[in-house]
């Protein structure tokens, strides 16, 4: 089976640069592009089923990436992205003003750090890890459509990156394309990446 990843287009608040996770944040034009590319993209492969983060950004990207297809997205709450606590809707500026060496650490070694009143990776790996096991069990070529945190972590789930990998500039999932995972009785082999 295959999973086919797709991170959702820029939304208001990357445009922004934000901090945000949970904060509903919708698409922007830009956005609503790039979801199109990589629908464009995806006409070459098949999937019999997609999922998608409920958030509008991640959920609004699955309905462009699907239509025209007898595939209607499913929300897996699971997916979301991470809550980023008393981080959410800040500027980078602000929140370095108001917790300091704090967001330096965040972002050197995210996967060992929580965001003040956010959700912790661990809980994060938790969520994302259940709902690929059950997509796995199921058996189904899949569309997933969600955050760079959420399909980062399931890089990690399946052995595909490492702890250290996570966060890093070149293992970030880019608006507009998808990556392939092909995962069968052997494991999992990431086929493309960003393509």
């Amino acid at each position: 089976m295959y999973l086919y990843l797709v991170r959702h287009g820029q939304s208001t608040g990357n445009e922004r640069q934000l901090f945000f996770g949970v904060r509903d944040y919708p698409l922007t034009e830009l956005g609503r592009e790039q979801a199109r590319q990589a629908a464009d993209k995806l006409n070459e492969v098949e999937f019999a089923r997609c999922v998608a983060s409920p958030l509008s950004r991640a959920w609004d990207t699955a309905m462009i990436c699907t239509e025209g297809r007898f595939v209607v997205p499913e929300a897996c709450p699971a997916l979301r992205e991470q809550d980023m606590g008393e981080l959410e809707g800040l500027t980078w500026g602000a929140a370095e003003a108001r917790f300091g060496d704090h967001i330096g650490v965040l972002l050197s070694d995210w996967f060992h750090t929580t965001p003040s009143g956010g959700e912790s990776p661990q809980q994060m790996m938790e969520r994302v890890g259940g709902c690929v096991d059950e997509l796995i069990r199921r058996g189904e070529d899949t569309l997933v459509v969600a955050h760079n945190g959420s399909l980062s972590l399931i890089l990690h789930h399946l052995g595909l990156a490492g702890e250290q990998d996570l966060l890093r500039p070149d293992w970030f999932f880019r608006h507009g394309t998808y990556s392939a995972i092909r995962v069968d009785k052997a494991g999992a082999e990431l086929v493309c990446f960003n393509r």
